[in-house]
C-alpha cells in the first residue's frame, strides 16, 4: 500500500493507482478494474469482476450531484477529479465533512439500504462508478473477503466522521480555518487550485463572514492573500504551519 500525503491529509492508495500516478499514465481500458482491486483487496476475483462488470460509470460536471442527501446512496468509487460530501443541516448549514478523490470508495451502508446522510457533489470534472446496495449485499453473502473489506471501509469512516465533528464542536474559528487550509494544502494552493473560497465555510463549519474574519486576519499576519473573487494564494508555507502548531494541539 502507497500513501499520498498532504501535512494531515493522508489518502492510502492501492499498488496499480501508484504505479500510474508515478508514470503519468492511465490506460481506460483497465483502471476501473484496477481501481476496484485496490478499493477491495481481499475480495475474491470473481466477485471483483463482477463489480466491474456491473458499474455504473457516470462524468459529473463541477456542481453536479452523483447521489443527493436523503435518498438511497449506492456504493460510490471516484474514478476520476475530486467530490464534496456535503450535508445540509436542519436550520440550512451546508457542512462539508471531505472531500473525495481518486480511489475512495464509500457509500458501505447502501448494503443495509440506508439512505444518504450527504450530498456528493463534484468539485471538478469527474467520474464515478456506482452500484446499488442490494446487489453488493448479495455478493458479500457470498464473500468473507468482500465482508472484511466493507468493515474496514466502515470502521474508517467512522473514525473520519467523529475526527470532523471533533473539530467542529471543540475548535474556534482561527482554528478551523488553520486546519483545513493546511488539511488541504494541495487541494487550496496547489498548481491545478481545486478548492476555492467558496467552499471554505462549509469545510470550516463557521459562517461566511466568520471565514472572511480569519481570513482577512491571516492575510495581515503574512499566511495567505485572496485572489480574484474565489482564490486563495499561500504566501508563506511556514507561517501557516507555525501558525496551525501554535493554536493547535493537533498540528503533528
Amino acid at each position: 500500500m502507497t500513501t499520498v500525503a498532504s501535512r494531515n491529509r493522508i489518502h492510502a492508495i492501492g499498488p496499480h493507482v501508484a504505479q500510474r500516478i508515478a508514470a503519468g499514465t492511465a490506460d481506460p481500458s483497465t483502471d476501473r478494474s484496477n481501481q476496484i482491486a485496490d478499493a477491495l483487496p481481499r475480495a475474491r476475483n470473481q466477485t471483483r469482476r463482477s463489480l466491474e462488470d456491473t458499474a455504473r460509470v457516470r462524468a459529473l460536471a463541477p456542481g453536479e450531484l452523483a447521489f443527493r442527501q436523503g435518498d438511497p446512496i449506492p456504493l460510490t468509487l471516484m474514478l476520476h477529479g475530486h467530490a464534496a460530501l456535503r450535508r445540509t443541516t436542519a436550520d440550512g448549514r451546508e457542512l462539508v465533512l471531505g472531500i473525495a478523490s481518486r480511489g475512495w470508495l464509500f457509500g458501505f451502508s447502501s448494503i443495509a439500504g440506508s439512505l444518504a446522510g450527504v450530498d456528493l457533489v463534484a468539485a471538478t470534472p469527474a467520474e464515478v462508478a456506482v452500484w446499488p446496495g442490494d446487489e453488493v449485499r448479495s455478493l458479500v453473502v457470498n464473500d468473507p473477503g468482500l465482508a472484511l473489506d466493507v468493515i474496514d471501509g466502515m470502521a474508517n469512516y467512522l473514525v473520519h466522521l467523529s475526527d470532523r465533528m471533533d473539530g467542529f464542536i471543540h475548535q474556534d474559528a482561527r482554528r478551523r480555518v488553520l486546519r483545513v487550509l493546511v488539511q488541504h494544502e494541495d487541494l487550496f494552493f496547489g498548481e491545478a487550485q481545486v478548492l476555492s473560497r467558496v467552499q471554505l465555510p462549509g469545510l470550516v463549519g463557521t459562517s461566511r463572514e466568520m471565514t472572511r474574519r480569519v481570513v482577512r486576519e491571516l492575510e495581515r499576519e503574512g499566511v495567505i492573500a485572496r485572489v480574484g473573487k474565489r482564490g486563495l494564494r499561500l504566501v508563506s508555507p511556514d507561517r501557516l504551519h507555525q501558525a496551525m502548531g501554535l493554536s493547535s494541539s493537533e498540528a503533528s
